[in-house]
């Protein structure tokens, strides 16, 4: 097949309504509609491509996201770096003005540059931006509206002195941060978006699981406050990444989306996983794509709506 690239539903119905009575998902960076469509795909790190013949590995995600239709943006939950040529598979696939939306994972925190690039790209202005992080993390934790949503970008080692040092946490700066800006949103939608999960869950199709006992944060008191926030405000998921392993599951009462990793043929562990998130009014659902171990043909393996 060379580098050639195939997207299927895999047998799968996708419920989907527009006002004419059919899905189609938004093909634009405007920010005016309730009904569209955005990605999340993470932990792509060092496996960007080009692969090698007969393999794909992020570069083959950006293909079948094109192909199924480029929706709005994507979020990238984590080790996302190097950051610039991630960008560069963007441009070529989707266009150099698509939006993209990352947030800083344990390896993209471990190396400077990697910081300095996620500072940098927030001082060109992050789009659609409704709030900076708290001090010290202005450019790496932030909130943006699109539609009717909100969605919040949690740097998980910012660590109330630096943005870029220490171990995954949520400490008391930054739950403040979260709290002040869950309180100032009036959008029906709420998304929040980190590297860690909540809890690390078996891998939906061969059950494995990683980072076992890791979390957004191991202080029990700052994690119960973390979850307190996010039912109190509704927020309708968090989206995470870290272990590799895709699941789409309640977790303490909170939608939890883990896009395992995006990394094509790279990582064997797992099948590389992108999800396409679904809103229309204040209805969302999540379709988990998955690649074949060659990374280079991507279906639908399950859809969810998330209620």
């Amino acid at each position: 097949m060379g580098n050639s690239l195939l997207v299927r539903l895999g047998g799968v119905v996708l419920v989907c309504w527009s006002l004419s009575g059919g899905w189609a998902p938004a093909q634009t960076n405007g920010a005016d509609t309730e009904a569209f469509t955005f990605f999340a795909a993470g932990d792509m790190r060092s496996f960007v491509g080009p692969a090698p013949a007969g393999k794909r590995y992020f570069d083959g995600v950006c293909e079948a996201v094109k192909a199924v239709g480029p929706g709005a943006f994507m979020l990238s939950p984590g080790d996302c770096s190097p950051p610039a040529p991630i960008r560069s598979n963007l441009d070529q696939y989707l266009g150099t003005n698509y939006l993209w939306y990352p947030v800083a994972g344990n390896h993209d925190a471990e190396k400077a540059d990697n910081m300095a690039w996620f500072r940098h790209w927030a001082a060109t202005g992050i789009p659609h931006l409704a709030r900076g992080g708290p001090p010290g993390a202005e450019a790496t934790t932030y909130s943006f509206n699109f539609g009717n949503c909100h969605f919040i970008a949690l740097n998980e080692y910012y660590n109330g002195r630096s943005d870029a040092v220490g171990k995954g946490d949520v400490p008391d700066p930054a739950l403040a941060w979260l709290k002040a800006d869950l309180a100032a949103t009036h959008q029906p939608l709420i998304w929040v978006f980190g590297h860690k999960p909540i809890e690390s869950l078996p891998d939906m199709d061969n059950g494995k699981v990683s980072h076992q006992g890791e979390s957004v944060t191991t202080n029990s008191t700052r994690l119960n406050l973390f979850i307190d926030l996010l039912k109190e405000h509704h927020v309708r998921a968090y989206i995470c990444g870290h272990t590799h392993k895709t699941s789409v599951a309640k977790v303490k009462g909170i939608w939890q989306a883990d896009s395992g990793h995006s990394r094509g043929g790279g990582d064997k562990t797992t099948p590389s996983t992108f999800l396409r998130f679904r809103v229309a009014g204040v209805r969302a659902w999540v379709d988990i794509y998955r690649a074949d171990p060659n990374g280079e043909h991507y279906e639908v393996k399950k859809t969810v709506e998330l209620d």
